[in-house]
């Protein structure tokens, strides 16, 4: 019978310390009597170091008293959740406490949850900057729309053709940055739920067809655009992902153009090769004064009065740059201009799918 239960105390220990649980026995002193290897892999500390150690030496103050006085209660059972640091690094786990038969200690059985917890601190980021997202939506739809009722009304009673004509620009101006807004609305969401897809994509054919878009949109004649990109690499990536980073990065540079100076521009000069995409915007146009360099890549960040969207346009051109894995570098000189460098991994050896 012996050999029979020195069999089941071995299957018993290589059952525990091959698991990712941590398994502590504590007795009544609550000391600590047996570590499972995995205190090792967690901890980066040999199990036999915690051996005689207190286990509330690891127990945050403030839950001591609670779990002593359920722990002496002869509470058959109980469950909590802790935030260890090691190292460093933050660690969760679910801690389960199991009394051992006659009372004769406990069993401290911890369960990764780390990432789980990790999971649900992002969610509930996300649920707050949805929330944000929605309240602004409202918000910034609402004051073109009253702004537009206004003109409506003004237009409709007027018999002056010069004074109509003129509430018909203001209520266009009022659309087009209405229908900016709604882009940047989708651009957010499309970047948040659809995951990365690969396709091949001409950078020439998405520029020059967003520059005309943009200078029609904003009916702009007088700003010259010039576009040298090196396409001798075919180049595979998310195509919508790569015209939300172009459209947004053109428009702000059409946006914020200097009216005072004699001849605006904006270069777009690029390259692909087997590695990556790069990309440089560069204008002439107002600059990004000084204060406001560290901050312009914030959501709803707006560096001067002359904003005229959401504040969401170099936010979305970030966050969608970051889930293809790229890079993106932002200098200006106040009043002198501002250069967009983007670098952008090529997929040509990756799958359709890279999320």
């Amino acid at each position: 019978m012996s050999n029979s239960g020195d069999g089941f105390e071995g299957i018993f220990h290589e059952i525990v310390d091959n698991s990712d649980d941590v398994i502590l026995l504590v007795d009544r002193e609550f000391k600590i009597r047996y570590a499972s290897a995995a205190t090792q892999r967690k901890f980066k500390k040999d199990s036999l170091v915690l051996l005689g150690k207190n286990v509330f030496d690891f127990i945050s103050a403030d839950k001591r008293v609670q779990w002593k006085s359920c722990l002496r209660s002869n509470t058959p059972q109980f469950s909590e959740d802790i935030r260890l640091e090691i190292l460093g690094q933050k660690l969760y786990f679910e801690v389960n406490v199991l009394t051992l038969r006659n009372g004769i200690g406990w069993v401290f059985r911890l369960y990764d949850i780390t990432e789980r917890k990790i999971r649900e601190k992002k969610l509930i980021v996300k649920n707050k900057q949805l929330d944000h997202v929605l309240y602004k939506t409202i918000h910034d739809l609402k004051a073109p729309v009253s702004s537009m009722l206004g003109l409506v009304n003004l237009a409709e009673r007027t018999e002056n053709k010069e004074e109509r004509e003129q509430y018909v620009s203001l209520i266009r101006r009022s659309l087009v940055k209405m229908d900016s807004f709604i882009d940047e609305m989708g651009d957010f969401f499309r970047n948040e739920k659809f995951s990365v897809q690969r396709s091949k994509i001409s950078l020439t054919d998405i520029i020059q067809s967003e520059v005309e878009h943009l200078k029609n949109l904003h009916q702009v004649r007088n700003i010259l655009v010039e576009i040298n990109v090196n396409e001798e690499v075919e180049f595979y990536s998310d195509n919508v992902r790569i015209k939300t980073v172009v459209t947004n990065i053109l428009s702000n540079a059409i946006k914020y153009s200097d009216s005072r100076k004699e001849n605006p521009f904006i270069k777009i000069t690029g390259f692909v090769d087997e590695e990556f995409c790069g990309l440089r915007f560069e204008d002439n146009g107002i600059g990004v004064e000084p204060e406001h360099s560290e901050k312009i890549f914030d959501m709803f960040f707006r560096a001067t009065s002359q904003a005229q969207g959401s504040g969401l346009g170099l936010y979305i051109v970030k966050d969608t740059i970051e889930r293809l894995s790229g890079t993106i570098v932002m200098r200006s000189n106040y009043g002198v201009g501002t250069t967009f460098e983007v670098q952008i991994p090529n997929q040509i050896l990756q799958p359709s799918e890279v999320e």
